[in-house]
C-alpha cells in the first residue's frame, strides 16, 4: 500500500505503527531495499489508545487501517482480512469453525464488546475494503457492504523463478504453507502422509505456536509418519525453492480468508488441492474443480485426490499451466494500480 502511494504528487505518505522503531535490516529481506529506507524514514510510532494519540490523527486527511479485523484503531478506510467477530454469520460449519478460532466459548463477553466497538468504527467509515468476495459476503452478512481488494502475492516473480521447471518432471513433494497454529487443520499432514508414503509431505511456516507445533511433531512420532516434515521460517529464496521442486500444494485450512500461499503455489504451477470453502474455493477457483486445481470436502476425498494427481503426471499438466496463469490476475502490480485509483478517488487527484 505504501509503495503504491509514497509517488503521488502532492501527497505524503507516513505508515503509523505500534512497534518502537522498524529494523530496515530485517525489512529489505523481504522488499526492495531503497522501499525498506523509504519506509524507516517515514514510520511513526503510535501509542496504543491514549488521547494525545487520538487527536494527533486529526492532522491527517484520510487513515487507512490496513488490519481492521484486529486492530480496533479509528480510519477513514477499513481493510479487512478476516471478519472481526462471528456475530451474525449464518453459514452454520463456518459459525462453527469461527466461535473455536476465537475462543468465544470461553471469552464470550470479551469478543461481544469487541464486536460492538469494531462494528461501531467500520459503521461510521467512509470506505471499507475486504481481502476477498467471500469475506466481502460474510460482512454482508452483519450489514456492512465492502469493496474487494485482493491482497497482493508476487506471482509474476515466482512465475518467472519457475518458468523452466515444467510440473511432470517434478518430484513427488506435496508442499503446505501456512502459519503453524490451531484451527489450520495441520493434522491432516502426517495422517495423510501415512496413507500415501511414496510421497513427501513438507509444512512450511513460521511457528505462531510453540505447543502446537511440538503437538505436530508428537502427532508424527506416533503415526510413524516419517515421510512428513516441518521447515518452519525458511527464507523467500529457500520457499521459491521449494515450489519449483513440488508437484503438488495441499491447503488443509477450511473457510480460509482468501489464501496468498494457494496463489503463491500456484504461480510456480504447483497443483493446488484445497478445501470447498472459503477464499480459495470462491474467489481463486471460482467455485470450479480441475480447471485451475482439484477441491475437496474431507480427508478421505483430499487422500484420492492427491494420489490421483501424483500417478497421473501428463493428465495434469495443462492445470499447471492455467493455475499458473490465474495467479497472475492476484499480482501485488494489479493492487498497486487498483488500491492507488481508490486513493485518487476518495482524495479527488
Amino acid at each position: 500500500m505504501y509503495d503504491s502511494l509514497r509517488k503521488l504528487k502532492n501527497v505524503h505518505v507516513f505508515i503509523l505503527g505500534r512497534e518502537d522503531h522498524i529494523d530496515t535490516n530485517a525489512l529489505a529481506k523481504w522488499v526492495a531495499p531503497d522501499l525498506a529506507y523509504d519506509i524507516s524514514k517515514h514510520y511513526i510510532h503510535m501509542h496504543r489508545f491514549p488521547l494525545n494519540t487520538l487527536l494527533d490523527l486529526r492532522k491527517y486527511n484520510l487513515i487507512i487501517n490496513t488490519r481492521s479485523n484486529e486492530v480496533l484503531a479509528p480510519a477513514h478506510i477499513h481493510y479487512l482480512h478476516w471478519i472481526f467477530s462471528p456475530y451474525g454469520v449464518k453459514d452454520s460449519e463456518a459459525l462453527t469453525y469461527y466461535r473455536n478460532a476465537y475462543g468465544i466459548c470461553d471469552q464470550y463477553l470479551k469478543y461481544l464488546i469487541r464486536h460492538v466497538l469494531h462494528l461501531t468504527q467500520i459503521k461510521v467509515s467512509r470506505l471499507v475494503l475486504a481481502n476477498s468476495g467471500y469475506v466481502a459476503n460474510l460482512l454482508r452478512e452483519l450489514g456492512i457492504n465492502a469493496a474487494v481488494l485482493h491482497p497482493p502475492v508476487k506471482s509474476r516473480e515466482i512465475m518467472q523463478y519457475t518458468l523452466n521447471s515444467k510440473w511432470k518432471n517434478r518430484r513427488k513433494i506435496v508442499v503446505t504453507i501456512n502459519r503453524i497454529a490451531p484451527g489450520k487443520q495441520l493434522e491432516y499432514l502426517p495422517l495423510i502422509a501415512t496413507k500415501v508414503k511414496d510421497l513427501k509431505f513438507v509444512l512450511v511456516g513460521s511457528i505462531y505456536d510453540k505447543n502446537y507445533y511440538v503437538k505436530l511433531l508428537r502427532f508424527k512420532k506416533v503415526l510413524g509418519a516419517e515421510n512428513f516434515i516441518i521447515m518452519p521460517d525458511i527464507n523467500r529464496h529457500d520457499l521459491y525453492k521449494l515450489l519449483n521442486d513440488s508437484s503438488i500444494y495441499f491447503h488443509t485450512a477450511r473457510h480460509e480468508q482468501f489464501g496468498i500461499a494457494v496463489v503463491e503455489a500456484m504461480a510456480a504451477g504447483v497443483i493446488p488441492v484445497i478445501h470447498r470453502s472459503g477464499g480459495p474455493w470462491y474467489d481463486i477457483f471460482n467455485e470450479k474443480d480441475g480447471i485451475y486445481g482439484l477441491s475437496y470436502s474431507n480427508i478421505e476425498e483430499a487422500t484420492e485426490k492427491i494420489k490421483d494427481i501424483a500417478s497421473n503426471p501428463y493428465k495434469y499438466a495443462e492445470v499447471s499451466e492455467r493455475a499458473r496463469f490465474r495467479a497472475l490476475a492476484f499480482d501485488e502490480q494489479l493492487f498497486k494500480i487498483k488500491f492507488r485509483e481508490i486513493i485518487k478517488n476518495i482524495l479527488k487527484l
